[in-house]
Order: structure tokens, then sequence, then C-alpha cells
């Protein structure tokens, strides 16, 4: 039960606002990164110890979100660093 009570905490945290920066309502390009981050581990590890067949593909989809979103944020950071260097 523990895995998914840190998945849960981890979607709970992220709809808080606690990583948001000076407590604004926009949290800066590194906060949501690494919540995506924080996301697709707490995927990761909810897929990892699924058992019952109706969560399993829940949590195949779950990650598979989460990773493209991680990536595409990845991304989106990367583009803007090499414009802001260049």
């Amino acid at each position: 039960m523990a895995p998914v009570a840190g998945w849960l905490e981890n979607l709970l945290r992220s709809f808080s606002g606690q990583y948001w920066e000076g407590g604004s309502n926009v949290p800066s390009d590194e906060a949501v990164l690494a919540e995506a981050h924080r996301d697709w581990l707490a995927a990761r590890e909810f897929f990892d110890h699924a058992t019952d067949p109706d969560l399993i593909d829940y949590a195949i989809l779950s990650l598979q979100a989460a990773e493209k979103r991680y990536v595409y944020l990845w991304k989106k950071a990367r583009e803007k660093s090499g414009r802001e260097e260049g």
C-alpha cells in the first residue's frame, strides 16, 4: 500500500502549489520539470507494484503519460535555454 500512498502524495503535492516560487500562481520552469520528474518516478513505482489486473492497464497508461509529459517539458526547457544562450 505504501507505493500507492507515495504516488497519491506526489499527486496531491502537485495540486497544492507547494513547489511554486514565491507563492505566485505561476510555477517556474524548473519547478514544473521537477514535478513532472517526480510524477514519472511515482508512476513507475506504482506500475512496479500493481498486481490487480484492473490496475495494470491504468498503471501502464499513467506511466506512459508521465514519461511523455516529462520528455516534452525537458525538450522545451532545452530549447528555451538554447535560445537564451544564443
